[in-house]
């Protein structure tokens, strides 16, 4: 389908009214997208750099761990996108049946993504500082100038991902109890009809 095509089904569907909880579903998509875009912003543009030909992570220990959370996080947000336009399309024009998935089914996936990620992530930044910046990692005033220049470093950006990881979270959380409610509602209408109408 080109954009012309597409453009032409959304005139010609005179942009149906849209119910307030897929308004409200639509909001909680964007706004979930945009936390998972700032984690694997953070991770791959801050937490994850490159000296000369060396690439370090300070945060999480290798190289290969920021790589884990940078793929993890893109994962992430790809299937935000989909569900957030899939969701958009759906309402204007008639998507393929290959390309429809539930949206229940879709955040589920999310949400068992960002909680296997998440603490992982955390895992593996507690692990690494405790190891090096511990009780036993030299004289205590060094280890404390030392931890206050890595805080200054990479702090702000590592509890940034930290922040934006809960607000995935919450967003998950909100769009899936708006989705059981939007499915009671419709369910209720059917039955307030036949009372109607029966009365």
């Amino acid at each position: 389908m080109n954009t012309n095509n597409l453009m032409t089904d959304i005139m010609e569907s005179g942009f149906p009214k849209i119910e307030k909880f897929t308004l409200l579903k639509w909001g909680i998509f964007l706004l979930e997208t945009y936390s998972s875009a700032q984690i694997f912003g953070t991770i791959y543009d801050k937490l994850r750099f490159r000296i000369g030909d060396k690439t370090y992570c300070w945060a999480y220990g290798s190289v290969s761990k920021c790589n884990y959370g940078v793929q993890m996080s893109f994962i992430g947000l790809l299937i935000s996108l989909y569900t957030l336009t899939m969701s958009v399309f759906m309402a204007y024009i008639e998507v393929p049946e290959i390309m429809i998935f539930r949206e229940i089914d879709l955040c589920s996936l999310k949400l068992g993504l960002w909680l296997i990620v998440g603490p992982r992530l955390d895992k593996w930044f507690v692990s690494k500082f405790s190891k090096k910046y511990g009780k036993s990692a030299g004289n205590p005033k060094d280890r404390i100038l030392r931890i206050k220049r890595m805080d200054a470093m990479i702090g702000p950006d590592v509890r940034k991902v930290r922040k934006m990881y809960k607000y995935t979270l919450l967003f998950l959380g909100l769009s899936i109890l708006v989705m059981f409610i939007e499915r009671w509602n419709m369910q209720k209408l059917p039955e307030q009809e036949t009372g109607e109408k029966n009365f």
